[in-house]
């Protein structure tokens, strides 16, 4: 990493009401199974190094967070964390509460490139939403507010409306956990996800 991108000051948010409630399989309650899928997808940009994390969620979600991490009202939207943060950040990721075994590479290829480029995008993988969006700070004028939303990609939207083609650009594409069938999705031999595979290996021991 350049000193230019090492200087940089990136935070990552998990945004809670995009939760994993729809993929709660039979014998899991609905809400316990997206507090396990959010805590495991906030473990993942709390690990990363040199990047601020928080959660955009209600004030149950402040005893999941790490020390100097932020906590951000539920109800904001990317544009409005955007300008709020344009202060402290110069580079600002966002991601669902449903991406519990989520590598934290996908997010770094993010971060990678918004030091060129005013906004980056990892697809939802078979699905047509987002896995992630980043943002440079402060977020520039030619990205439609009402663009930034994770359950809808708007590559297709941005490309019409961007300056350059260099102004946006693609990271790698995952997963998303909206329905049981989803569920199959996830890797148990990537690490992570503790709270989510604890809570379906005990569901299948019940079952048992």
């Amino acid at each position: 990493m350049s000193t230019e991108q090492a200087a940089r000051r990136r935070t990552a948010v998990v945004l809670a009401r995009y939760d994993a409630s729809g993929a709660a399989p039979e014998g899991i309650d609905p809400a316990n199974f997206a507090a396990a899928c959010l805590l495991d997808s906030y473990e993942v940009v709390a690990d990363l190094i040199g990047v601020t994390s928080g959660i955009a969620g209600p004030a149950a979600v402040a005893e999941m967070l790490w020390p100097g991490a932020l906590h951000l009202p539920s109800e904001m939207t990317v544009p409005m964390m955007a300008h709020q943060l344009s202060e402290v950040a110069d580079e600002l990721v966002v991601l669902p509460a449903d991406l519990p075994d989520l590598p934290g590479l996908v997010l770094a290829k993010l971060f990678k490139v918004l030091h060129r480029t005013d906004l980056a995008i990892a697809p939802e993988q078979a699905g047509g939403g987002c896995a992630a969006i980043g943002v440079s700070l402060p977020l520039a004028d030619w990205i439609p507010d009402d663009a930034l939303d994770l359950d809808h990609n708007p590559f297709e939207r941005l490309t019409m409306a961007a300056p350059r083609r260099s102004s946006y650009a693609l990271g790698p594409t995952w997963h998303r956990l909206r329905t049981p069938a989803d569920l199959r999705r996830l890797d148990p031999g990537l690490e992570g996800w503790e709270e989510t595979r604890a809570l379906l290996a005990a569901r299948a021991l019940a079952a048992d």
